[in-house]
Order: structure tokens, then sequence, then C-alpha cells
């Protein structure tokens, strides 16, 4: 449902734009066809900050990272926006080089508009996600060692800990694959909730958290975990080998790992 309604929001947004870029330039296929080229960038900058910079580095208190990652993001968006402008300009000059600097003179705006539609739509990701995370800290005084407590199918949900096999993102939501067969879905980043869970909880992916007591053997690559092997990133497959090989072993459960595994 969150991806359908962020695809209705950019496609109204793109649509005011071309009425209203048309309507002053005298030419809504011209608009058009700038924001096509435009609107990519703009989406993918925007999802980059919510999606990852802001759950995974400001709301983590690891506000250098989050400010350097933030500029890095900006100057390469700007460049990208540029590129394209350039390009946009090279392919109308086969076919109207009379009229580009008309163009150049009515369209010199897009870009400025299009990134302040981005710290606009951040700043508004950024204060819901906010208020989201203060509700969430309400609900963890009411948590205990070996329960959670989510809100699903509209209603508050008492999970135990001890039956999450493993946690897969979807965006704004993610899935809690329990013993039995049960998925429960509720709207709460990955990294919110990882705070929330035990230190037997391991993050192995942008992606997934896994219960380390259902692991059932584990590689540099892969997870295995109540018959569901979950890939492991490039970013944390050295933390899932050392961590899975103490913990494991710590709890009376010698697993090897398995580098055939596939």
């Amino acid at each position: 449902m969150i991806r359908i309604r962020e695809i209705i929001y950019w496609i109204f947004v793109s649509l005011i734009l071309v009425l209203l870029f048309g309507n002053s330039g005298g030419s809504y296929k011209y608009a058009l066809y700038f924001v096509l080229f435009y609107i990519p960038v703009i989406v993918a900058t925007t999802w980059f900050i919510n999606s990852i910079l802001i759950p995974g580095y400001l709301f983590k208190r690891r506000f250098l990272e989050f400010f350097l990652y933030l500029f890095y993001t900006i100057i390469v968006s700007v460049n990208l926006v540029y590129i394209l402008v350039f390009f946009a300009y090279m392919l109308l000059s086969y076919y109207m080089i009379e009229n580009i600097s008309i163009l150049i003179t009515d369209f010199r705006l897009m870009p400025v508009i299009m990134f302040l539609i981005v710290l606009v739509t951040s700043f508004t990701s950024l204060l819901k996600q906010y208020l989201e995370l203060i509700a969430q800290q309400g609900k963890d005084t009411t948590d205990n060692g070996d329960t959670i407590i989510v809100r699903a199918e509209r209603k508050e949900r008492r999970i135990r800990q001890s039956d999450i096999i493993y946690v897969e993102s979807m965006s704004d939501y993610v899935r809690i694959f329990l013993e039995g067969g049960e998925r429960v879905i509720t709207r709460i980043t990955i990294s919110m909730l990882d705070n929330r869970l035990g230190d037997n909880f391991l993050r192995i992916h942008r992606s997934y958290l896994v219960n380390a007591d259902k692991v059932e053997s584990f590689s540099k690559e892969l997870v295995i975990a109540g018959n569901k092997k979950l890939p492991v990133s490039r970013t944390y497959k050295d933390k899932t080998a050392d961590f899975l090989g103490r913990y494991l072993v710590s709890e009376g459960r010698v697993l090897k790992s398995r580098p055939g595994t596939t």
C-alpha cells in the first residue's frame, strides 16, 4: 500500500510541474519532456534520504555520517540533474535550435523547484518517522524481555520474541515471520524494530533481521532459519559470521559455518 501511495504522490507532483511550467513556458509537451528527464533522479534522491539516511543514521544519532552522506547525496544528485539538462538540450537542439534559448529561459527554474520538493518531502517524512518513533518508544515501556507489542490489523498485538524466526523489511513496513508459518505485518522500519528486539536478534542485511536461536546453518553469504535462505549482505557478512559463531557456541548449539551453502 505504501508503494502505491508513493507512486500516486510522484505522479501527482509530475502533473503539477507539467501544468505549472507548461502554462508559463507555453508548451506542455516540452514541460513533460523535461519532467520525465528529471523526475527519476528526484525520486531516487528522496527515497535514499527518507529510507536510508534518516532511519539508518539520523535516528541512530550518527549525526556526522548523516550530514556527510546527505552532503554527498545532494552533490551527486545535483550533478546528475545538470548532466540530464545537458543531454536534454542537446537532443532538443537537433530539432529546434532557433528556440533553444527560449526553452532555457522558460525551464531554468525546474531543477530548483524539484529540489525544493525533495526538501519538503524529506522534512515531512522526517517528521512522520519521528512521531512514529516516539509512539514506538511509548510502547517500549510495556515491552519486556520476552515480548514486544506491535500494531497489526488495526489492533495491538503482543508477540513473544522466542516465536520470531526472522523479520523482512518492506520500506516503512516489516513482515514478522513466526513459528507455525504465521506472518505479522506492522508499520515500523526495520531499524526501529531492531532497537526493540533482544540481543539474540542479528541484522544480516538491510532488509533482514534474524533470530539467532532459529538459525539452522550459516555462511558468509547465507543464513538458513526456519527452512528459509536469507541473504547476508557484504556490509554484515563479517559481523554475522563472528556473532553467530560465538552466540551459538555460548548457547551450546555448535553449528559450523558452511562455506558451500547455497
